[in-house]
Formats: structure tokens, C-alpha cells, sequence
């Protein structure tokens, strides 16, 4: 259902991964829930119908397409097996590569093609020729390689969350402002205007994506990990799950496969991935 790979040296202060997603069925709404994760992503569909439900409704997913940070959630069905490669780009990347601001394309997306232009449509038949997974992550490695135009620059913010990162979202954005000697509202200007959130709000999903990690693993009683990231009870905890799942605590903690499972199970693992400079 899920495969992925990290993404090479040139690009890993850019990219957190590069996927695969393959639901050999048709899937619904429900099913397929991703919620925000502070970052954007390069999505190109290889079979079936998605279509992306959010805040402003129903609508077909493009062939390929640069995606914003949705928040507080949304969700994709297809009536068809479905297939897509994903590269997720990091809070400042899509900035850095294309200059768009992840906060100007907050619960929106834009064509590849509009970027781009033609090479959308030849990324998307190079990956059409071929059938391993693998030489299709490395395909799209070497594209964003290509995307490069000089040495990757990188500007307080990146510092700002690298930290945020290396904390799990323990921390207060006083506590970012003191370590860096700025004031909060120059931090609140700099995460909207870059990423579409508050630094208020980047932390608060930051600490609840790490939380549904450790639970989807089940190394430890689910009411031990939200102890650990702050949750002074379950109702607490579950009252943010519920705004972005719906549903209860099993679809972590079941031993049914789901999407929803698979990306807590691998995510946010990888030193690299939660770095964001040498």
C-alpha cells in the first residue's frame, strides 16, 4: 500500500520522502483521510479517479499536481484501484524550488504543468514505461535533483523548525522566541507567510503527528505515550483526533491495514527526514 524512499544528499535538505501509495481497490472518503503535516507535495496519479474532498468540496484530482498544507484535513476516493507517486517537500522547499509559498496554496493546489510546463507530462509517461516501484522513486529523485538551480540556501525559519522537529513539538513559542532572540510577532509573519500557519499551530501538529506515531507503533500503552507529549487525558488527545479522523483510536491501533495506519507506522522515523539543515 505504501513504499517509499528517502531522497538523495543533493536534495535531502529539500525532500522529506519520495512514495508510493498503491490501493489495489476502489477506496472511499473515509478510508483515505491524510491529515496536515506542515509540509507540501509533488503528486502524480498513474491509475484511477481520485477525487479530493476538503473544505471547499468535492473535486477530481489532476493527473499531477503541487499541493498546500489542507488544514484541518482532507481526504481522496477513487472508483478505481489507484495508484500515485508522491514527493513531500519540506515546510520551505516549494519556496526554495519553484517560488511559491506553501502559504499562498494553503488548501489548494496548483497543475504541474503550470510550473513546469511540458516536463509534467514527460515525468508522468517516464513513469508510466516502467513497472518497478523502485526505479519509479528514482526516477522521480533524479527529476527533483534536476529542479535544482544552485546550492540550497537556508534562512532562519529552517532553523526555527529543525528545532521545532528535534523537540517533537514540546515546546512553547515563547520558548522559540527566547532561544532566538526574536519576537513572536515576527515568528507568527514568518510561518504565515511561508507555510499558512501559525508557529502556535505548526507546533501543536508537529507533537500530534509524532504522538499518533508512537501509538500506531504500539511499543507502548497508548495513555503513556500522550502522557509523554502533554495530553493531560484521553478526551484531550481525542478531541483533536476526532477533528481530523473521525473516528477512534483503532484505526491505530487495530491490526486492520489502512492508509491512515501505514503513514503513522512510517513516518517522522528518519533523522534526515526531520532536518532541515547540515
Amino acid at each position: 500500500m505504501y513504499e517509499f524512499i528517502l531522497p538523495s544528499d543533493p536534495l535531502s535538505y529539500l525532500v522529506e520522502r519520495i512514495y508510493e501509495v498503491d490501493i489495489p481497490r476502489a477506496s472511499t472518503f473515509d478510508e483515505n483521510r491524510i491529515i496536515p503535516m506542515g509540509t507540501g507535495s509533488i503528486t502524480i496519479v498513474l491509475k484511477g479517479d481520485p477525487r479530493v474532498e476538503s473544505k471547499d468540496g468535492i473535486h477530481p484530482f489532476p493527473e499531477s499536481a503541487l499541493s498546500g498544507q489542507y488544514f484541518p484535513t482532507f481526504s481522496f476516493d477513487s472508483d478505481r484501484p489507484l495508484l500515485f507517486y508522491g514527493i513531500s517537500l519540506k515546510p520551505t522547499a516549494s519556496y526554495k524550488l519553484f517560488g511559491i509559498y506553501l502559504a499562498d496554496i494553503h488548501n489548494n493546489l496548483i497543475n504541474l504543468d503550470e510550473i513546469i510546463g511540458d516536463k509534467a507530462a514527460q515525468l508522468r509517461r517516464d513513469l508510466l514505461q516502467i513497472e518497478s516501484t523502485n526505479k519509479r522513486l528514482k526516477i522521480l529523485d533524479r527529476f527533483m535533483i534536476e529542479q535544482l538551480t544552485g546550492p540550497v540556501r537556508y534562512s532562519h525559519l529552517d532553523y526555527v523548525i529543525d528545532y521545532i522537529y528535534e523537540r517533537q513539538g514540546m515546546l512553547k513559542v515563547k520558548d522559540l522566541c527566547e532561544r532566538e532572540n526574536i519576537s513572536r510577532r515576527y515568528l507568527e509573519k514568518k510561518f504565515k507567510k511561508h507555510i499558512g500557519f501559525t508557529p502556535g499551530q505548526f507546533i501543536r501538529q508537529v507533537r500530534f503527528n509524532f504522538t499518533c506515531t508512537e501509538i500506531a507503533e504500539g511499543r507502548f500503552p497508548a495513555n503513556d505515550i500522550l502522557a509523554k507529549f502533554g495530553y493531560y487525558d484521553r478526551s484531550h488527545f481525542m478531541k483533536n483526533f476526532k477533528k481530523y479522523h473521525g473516528g477512534d483510536l483503532s484505526v491505530l491501533t487495530g491490526e486492520d491495514d489502512n492508509l491512515f495506519k501505514s503513514l503513522f507506522t512510517r513516518i517522522m522515523r528518519d533523522e534526515s527526514e526531520n532536518s532541515y539543515h547540515p
